[in-house]
């Protein structure tokens, strides 16, 4: 098989050996996911919408097919409560929609339809509404971080059924302003996870996926860099080496490159657009790109040992109040779902002479009602 024209060589060849993220994406408002979830070809999105004066909400399911969507039958499904965060476990077998009332479990079908699980009840309800959700590499595990909350929650689940297995249990947040989070692949059943904390930084706590009380008993806190006022999100690259934290500054918001072993800023900061909501490290880990909501663009950038360029085509045009970023299971497309204009997801294909490029292939409204309020984009395979 020929490497992808997008592709370093270096990049293609290293593939086979890139451990898997633990988590689908930076959680909250993006999830990527690798393998599993039916058969075939197909892979299935999965967009959440709110509807208009934030009274409820839907979830439009689509199945992707060389790069074509299509609607599901049935879809979209109505939502028991106001969408706050989706995430697809790895195994692709269910997944969670966060919501103002809790957590609600579907099954996904072997055709990507999603069936409400659990009795029609949540199996999960914190101390506020979940703000952000990523699921462990085991599927074993489901990660919530609440709303305006210090409170890091953590709920054993049957990796078979998605439904709780136990109580969930506690750790506390360097800060009560968590937004995006995103885990690390693991080594011995041992991850690490990112949350980003607004004006309290970024925290990196160790979780242990194999014991009962998987957070560790402390963290560490990444600070703010110089002039910056909050932390907004966070990516993992595919080999678990670097993460990536955008932040707000002046005169320009910043992405940097955290050393993942050492906890570490690498080289310098890099600048992005208008208030960064999402990082996206794709899965050859050749590329990173960031979603500017205020900008409605996405900043693309090389990385080569922790060392980041900006693209030359860089940036790109993207949905107006870009919310989250997440790349198909193929690896070859790259979606962008937004909050303020109709169409509200649009689908990338990669350049085929400029590397790392993105060209928009197609825009989808994803509710007839509410096109302009997609939060929420998650996908499987």
């Amino acid at each position: 098989m020929m490497p992808n024209a997008r592709r370093s060589l270096s990049g293609w060849m290293l593939l086979p050996l890139l451990a898997c993220l633990g988590l689908s994406g930076c959680s909250g408002f993006f999830t990527a996911v690798k393998s599993g979830g039916g058969s075939g070809s197909s892979s299935y999105a999965y967009v959440a919408n709110i509807t208009t004066g934030a009274t409820g909400g839907t979830l439009t399911e689509y199945t992707l097919t060389s790069g074509v969507l299509a609607t599901i039958s049935g879809s979209p499904i109505t939502l028991p409560a106001v969408p706050t965060s989706v995430v697809v476990a790895p195994n692709n077998g269910f997944l969670f929609v966060g919501t103002t009332t809790g957590v609600f479990l579907y099954t996904i079908g072997s055709d990507g339809t999603l069936t409400e699980s659990n009795n029609n009840t949540v199996v999960y309800l914190g101390p506020t509404q979940p703000e952000a959700m990523v699921i462990d590499s085991t599927s074993s595990w489901l990660i919530i971080a609440n709303k305006g909350s210090s409170e890091l929650d953590a709920l054993p689940i049957s990796p078979t059924t998605g439904e709780a297995t136990g109580s969930y249990v506690t750790a506390s947040l360097n800060a009560a302003t968590p937004g995006k989070m995103a885990l690390t692949s693991a080594v011995s059943s041992v991850s690490t996870l990112f949350v980003a904390l607004g004006s309290g930084g970024t925290e990196a706590i160790s979780f242990n996926a194999s014991n009962a009380k998987p957070f560790a008993a402390t963290a560490n806190v990444l600070n703010l860099a110089s002039g910056s006022t909050g932390a907004t999100a966070v990516g993992i690259d595919p080999t678990s080496t670097y993460a990536y934290v955008t932040e707000t500054a002046a005169p320009s918001n910043l992405l940097r490159v955290i050393t993942i072993k050492t906890l570490t800023q690498n080289g310098s900061s890099y600048v992005v657009g208008g208030s960064p909501t999402a990082v996206l490290a794709d899965s050859s880990g050749d590329y990173v790109y960031v979603a500017n909501s205020s900008d409605n663009t996405i900043t693309g950038f090389s990385q080569s040992a922790g060392s980041l360029t900006a693209l030359a085509d860089s940036p790109f045009a993207t949905a107006k109040g870009v919310a989250g970023l997440a790349e198909d299971a193929s690896n070859k497309y790259i979606f962008a779902v937004g909050t303020g204009n109709n169409p509200d997801l649009w689908e990338y294909k990669f350049d085929g002479t400029s590397l790392g490029t993105l060209d928009v292939a197609a825009t989808v409204s994803t509710s007839s009602s509410d096109p302009a309020n997609g939060i929420v984009v998650a996908l499987s395979h």
